[in-house]
């Protein structure tokens, strides 16, 4: 009998495309003392360009095909200027480009033809170096459209959520936070932007089905198939462990310098960025078909569907446990990680300093996870178990630094820039002379094998909230 799957479709899309996205608990008092400053630049350290090459001009020849060979160029050429100077209207620098200037005038054509972002249009134009980042996924008869069509309004959220972006590509930030918090109207916004270019920039993102052969299928490829047919394949899970950190981890990467939210599942992603490698994170969140690729992860790694799924229960869980419930039989989160090591990178994990630190920094300060894994033994001897072990750790992230620093995540945050292993906090800053307060980003540099501060760097972010909010 041959069975229609509408209604799994539009199932499969609400419930995917629902974005809620906490603040943290620690420190959510508004930050009263602040002053005018100068809009800071992006706190990357690479240009989208690594990633994403110019395109390449073909050098005249000194024989009859030159007049020609310099015709065609004329054009890329041209958009080319033009990029650059529509970009620099809306403060984009060419590098913010990454040569993809095509893609730049289309995203302007699209964002400037929209009428339901209100004030917020400008601030848009920031996510484009991510838009460059990743333009090898950019679905053009797609993702433009819902550029055109995205609103983003003001609304009454629930008390843990800040911002919240939905299937029918409405963009919402909590009314409260410009009063209480607006420093983080800035790392909230752009988050939520994240997830609509997680969601649009590859065409629709649905649920997703692993075929006997491989392919990865939509709703939409199997609505007219068999009973036989829907047995072979598998269905896979909504992996959130990938789309709420994920966009944290983004907006880390392209604006703040330092993830906020999402601690814990920032932590095991980037581990999984560590392991796998940037490409691999690329495509993991930016393509259409994230649930196949995650589950497959594992699957390659040894896992059957069955103990995936109950992997995926506790990871779901450690991305947002007000939606997913702690599993009755969960998985250890480290036992993950570990089996993922020691498939895909080989060696012997306990000797990997970097990956270490991501164990020691997922379990915290005196928490009790790691006690179900079957490796407790050895990560008993390694995680924070006192406050006395923590306080020498704290003091490697605010000793000798001229700047008073009250870290809002006292145990910073790791994740990946650039393929440099980083760690990050929000905080609030004490200028040494004047005495004043501030809210920024600190990003720290480490050295793992010797477990120290090599240096740090420090984002105000009051700028941006002056400027665009």
């Amino acid at each position: 009998m041959k069975r229609l799957t509408s209604l799994l479709l539009a199932l499969c899309i609400s419930g995917s495309l629902l974005s809620g996205c906490k603040g943290k608990e620690k420190n959510t008092e508004t930050t009263t003392d602040k002053s005018t400053v100068e809009t800071t630049e992006d706190p990357r350290s690479e240009s989208p360009e690594s990633s994403s090459e110019a395109p390449s001009v073909t050098t005249p020849s000194e024989t009859s095909e030159t007049s020609e060979s310099t015709t065609e160029t004329k054009p890329a050429d041209a958009k080319k200027q033009e990029a650059i100077e529509a970009a620099k209207a809306h403060g984009l620098t060419e590098e913010d480009l990454g040569g993809e200037y095509e893609i730049f005038l289309k995203f302007q054509e699209a964002l400037e033809e929209n009428t339901t972002v209100g004030e917020y249009k400008e601030f848009i134009y920031r996510i484009f170096p991510a838009i460059a980042y990743a333009s090898e996924y950019v679905d053009d008869s797609y993702f433009f459209q819902m550029v055109s069509s995205l609103s983003i309004t003001k609304d009454e959220l629930e008390d843990s959520i800040n911002g919240q972006y939905n299937s029918e590509n409405n963009l919402y930030l909590k009314t409260s936070l410009f009063e209480n918090d607006p420093d983080r109207l800035p790392d909230v916004l752009f988050h939520e932007l994240m997830h609509f270019l997680d969601y649009n920039i590859n065409g629709v993102k649905t649920c997703v089905y692993i075929d006997e052969n491989g392919k990865h299928l939509s709703p939409a490829d199997i609505a007219y198939f068999t009973d036989e047919e829907m047995d072979k394949l598998i269905a896979c899970p909504e992996s959130l462990i990938v789309t709420e950190p994920g966009a944290e981890i983004y907006t880390a990467k392209f604006l703040t310098g330092a993830p906020y939210a999402y601690k814990d599942g920032v932590t095991f992603l980037s581990c999984i960025e560590y392991i796998m490698g940037e490409e691999y994170m690329k495509k993991l969140f930016f393509s259409w078909d994230t649930d196949a690729l995650f589950e497959e992860l594992f699957l390659e790694a040894g896992y059957t569907h069955q103990e995936y799924m109950k992997a995926s229960r506790t990871m779901n869980n450690l991305a947002r446990s007000d939606l997913y419930s702690f599993p009755e039989d969960p998985a250890s989160p480290e036992d993950l990680l570990i089996d993922l090591y020691t498939h895909y990178k080989g060696g012997n994990w306990k000797e990997d300093k970097k990956f270490l630190s991501f164990i020691k920094n997922f379990d915290g300060i005196g928490l009790e996870g790691w006690r179900r894994s079957k490796n407790a033994e050895f990560i008993g001897g390694i995680v924070y178990q006192t406050w006395e072990q923590f306080e020498k750790l704290e003091k490697l992230f605010t000793d000798d630094i001229p700047e008073t620093l009250d870290l809002d995540h006292p145990y910073p945050t790791l994740f990946m820039r650039d393929g440099e292993l980083l760690f990050g906090s929000l905080a609030t800053v004490a200028d040494p002379t004047s005495g004043e307060k501030y809210r920024a980003y600190v990003t720290y540099e480490w050295d793992f094998e010797n477990d120290r501060r090599t240096g740090y760097s420090i984002q105000r972010i009051d700028g941006y909230v002056e400027k665009y909010f």
